[in-house]
């Protein structure tokens, strides 16, 4: 089985070994935190893994669609029992759940770590994301020392069990004094922000800190794309047609002249046909 990134773009900002950790992934709202929760959960699946993903955001039904939509093809997880969704999000909608890991009353903290509990049991191997603290949080009011207490007894599963696990907050939405908290709890802080210095809104990520990884702090640009979350150079380049970032070797080609970069021979084409229509005009 080919080994994937443990995390998107581990690879490139790890050296070696990424040791097994349970992090934060801090950022605002619609940055890509999910996505790129669902791509951790996935590249676990890869790797063998089971899998625990706890929503507070949508519900089963939604995690599994979203992650298909993705192109994570996670149908032989579902079926074999190695992806469970703990579902604290159904109890909004007031009808029955879809995953038989619902949490009934998402108030009470001990019923979130029970169902937790239940959907570990028989599973090795674990690795678990909690999207998000932040909805959690809001469903009702909890103290600072409660919600502190379900993180460290969750990470102390985790860290006791070998495993990986990821934990999603808007430190916006937070008191200070409770995000300072939140840093001392993980093993690894991951960061995301935007940049809307320039024409266009550039997402930025980076670690943070690491607990026993020589790693990268600088912020890298990411973008979001169909196949998940993919990490971009600054001079990284672009498909002249359909402006998508290129990955791998670039199709070039001559037009009118000129050499032209391309993501694919498809958009060479595309532009050779719009060229020869707008001439001059089409850019």
């Amino acid at each position: 089985m080919k080994t994937v990134d443990v995390f998107p773009g581990s690879s490139k900002l790890v050296e070696g070994i990424v040791p097994k950790s349970s992090m934060l992934l801090m950022g605002p709202s619609g940055i890509g935190k999910t996505i790129f929760a669902k791509q951790f959960t996935y590249n676990g699946l890869l790797n063998g893994e089971t899998c625990i993903y706890v929503s507070t955001d949508e519900p089963h039904e939604r995690v599994i669609q979203t992650m298909k939509s993705l192109g994570f093809e996670i149908e032989e997880f579902v079926k074999s029992d190695k992806f469970r969704v703990v579902d604290a999000y159904s109890w909004k909608l007031e009808k029955s759940p879809l995953s038989k890991y619902a949490v009934k009353n998402p108030s009470n903290l001990l019923d979130v770590l029970k169902t937790v509990d239940d959907a570990r049991d028989s599973l090795t191997n674990i690795r678990l994301v909690l999207d998000s603290i932040t909805g959690l949080t809001s469903i009702c009011e909890h103290s600072m020392l409660e919600i502190v207490r379900l993180l460290q007894l969750l990470v102390a599963r985790i860290t006791s069990s070998d495993s990986n696990a990821i934990f999603i907050a808007v430190p916006e939405a937070h008191d200070p004094q409770l995000v300072s908290h939140f840093r001392l709890i993980f093993d690894g802080i991951l960061e995301m922000r935007q940049d809307e210095t320039s024409k266009q809104i550039k997402r930025l990520f980076r670690i943070f800190s690491l607990k026993g990884a020589k790693h990268a702090t600088t912020w890298t640009p990411f973008e979001i794309t169909e196949k998940g979350i993919i990490l971009v150079k600054e001079n990284q380049l672009r498909c002249e047609m359909c402006a998508r970032t290129i990955e791998w070797e670039p199709y070039t080609e001559l037009i009118a002249g000129e050499k032209h970069v391309f993501d694919r021979p498809e958009c060479a084409r595309t532009y050779r046909k719009l060229k020869g229509v707008y001439g001059k005009n089409f850019e």
